[in-house]
């Protein structure tokens, strides 16, 4: 018997459609048993739990690894092919999809280089993240898009007070040709 321990790149704040389709998946994996607080795979010498963790979900315990080598790979795939994109490990490389995007003010930015744009609270964005970059000075709030399948990362540029407006042009203007000095260019959606 063997003991096994892995995380998958589903995010643990999925809605609840993804978790539907997460359990119809599990429910067609061989020996799928249903536990008291967690799903179950239950068998001779095979007991697997699983759990939602902020590090992913999370399956652990006991199976031999010739099942395991079979078992596995199949759970991945058929995940895969469910929720729309390549399900595997973080470690090795596997990214999460998130199925909200992330708001961020663009009076929030700390710093942007060519690398990265990092706002007050420290969530850090990489470009590389991103396969789209867009912009929308006609939209209301007017804004920044970048987004990949994975994720979106939309930043607002929100002015309040008297001439609201212009300050709302000047910080679109100036975060633009922030973005623009370090090769970031987006595609104007105006």
């Amino acid at each position: 018997m063997s003991h096994h321990d892995v995380s998958l790149n589903i995010d643990d704040c999925a809605p609840d459609e993804i978790w539907a389709k997460i359990d119809e998946v599990y429910r067609s994996m061989e020996y799928y048993s249903k536990g008291e607080n967690c799903l179950t795979w239950q068998g001779n010498d095979i007991g697997l739990y699983s759990s939602a963790e902020p590090g992913g979900i999370q399956i652990s315990g006991e199976m031999p690894d010739e099942i395991w080598d079979k078992w596995y790979p199949e759970l991945k795939a058929k995940l895969t092919e469910a929720l729309g994109y390549e399900i595997g490990e973080p470690q090795d490389g596997f990214g999460f999809k998130y199925w909200e995007p992330f708001v961020k003010s663009y009076n929030d930015i700390k710093s942007i280089d060519g690398k990265q744009i990092v706002f007050n609270d420290l969530s850090t964005f990489y470009w590389s993240m991103f396969t789209n970059f867009e912009r929308d000075i006609t939209a209301k709030p007017p804004f920044f898009r970048f987004s990949s399948p994975l994720m979106e990362l939309r930043i607002t540029v929100e002015c309040t007070g008297l001439f609201a407006k212009k300050k709302q042009h000047e910080a679109f203007r100036e975060l633009h040709l922030k973005l623009s000095g370090v090769g970031i260019h987006t595609l104007d959606l105006s």
